[in-house]
């Protein structure tokens, strides 16, 4: 599995047209706030704050849907899969070694993105930034194990990248019809991330024997 890993990791390290989907939200974000702000001003804006991280966090999380298409769709493209899985390697850990691989790069600039974030907005409560940091690793589970998931059923990296992007509508109606309910305190997030990670565990074992049985 470790050796899955790194494989993936090099590959993705590889090709730099994979960074770029978690650059561009950050960037539209912060332009449309600051349009916002000088069009309305500050003190308008001061009660979005909360809201704006965990959109930001929330955002970034279908961004890794290129990675995940691309671990086993990709593999079919190429026609590499067969060869895969007659590898001496057992397929549930080439499948978690592959899952492993993507899983940092959604936390990672979903993280870094809300932390400078927070920094750059003292109104942001410490309590808020953490729920939001919750439902932004929330967010990010579900969209990689769906998108991993979908990889394993299309023949191709453009059906499994388009069909996962449309995770982010129903993530963004969520937000922005329960922000208010869901940064209220840590309950409802916490409890929010419990049932993603067990939906995301049992998504991504149904996903392993769906691989196995290939």
């Amino acid at each position: 599995m470790l050796h899955v890993f790194k494989h993936e990791m090099r590959l993705i390290f590889r090709d730099p047209k994979f960074w770029i989907p978690f650059i561009i939200p950050p960037v539209i974000l912060a332009a449309s706030q600051g349009i916002a702000v000088s069009r309305y001003g500050g003190q308008i804006m001061e009660g979005m704050q909360g809201y704006m991280m965990l959109l930001l966090g929330c955002l970034m999380a279908p961004m890794d849907s290129p990675l995940a298409g691309d671990s086993f769709a990709g593999e079919r493209e190429r026609n590499s899969l067969e060869l895969l899985q007659l590898a001496p390697i057992a397929p549930a850990k080439l499948f978690w070694g592959k899952m492993l691989a993507i899983l940092p790069f959604p936390i990672a600039f979903s993280l870094l993105a809300q932390l400078i974030y927070w920094l750059t907005h003292s109104e942001v409560s410490t309590m808020v930034a953490a729920a939001s940091i919750l439902g932004a690793l929330s967010a990010v589970l579900l969209t990689t194990s769906f998108s991993l998931t979908l990889s394993l059923r299309v023949k191709s990296v453009r059906a499994a990248t388009h069909i996962s992007l449309f995770v982010i509508v129903p993530i963004l109606l969520l937000v922005q019809l329960g922000h208010e309910a869901f940064l209220a305190g840590l309950l409802v997030p916490t409890l929010v991330l419990v049932a993603s990670v067990i939906i995301s565990v049992l998504s991504a074992f149904m996903g392993m024997r769906k691989f196995v049985s290939l």
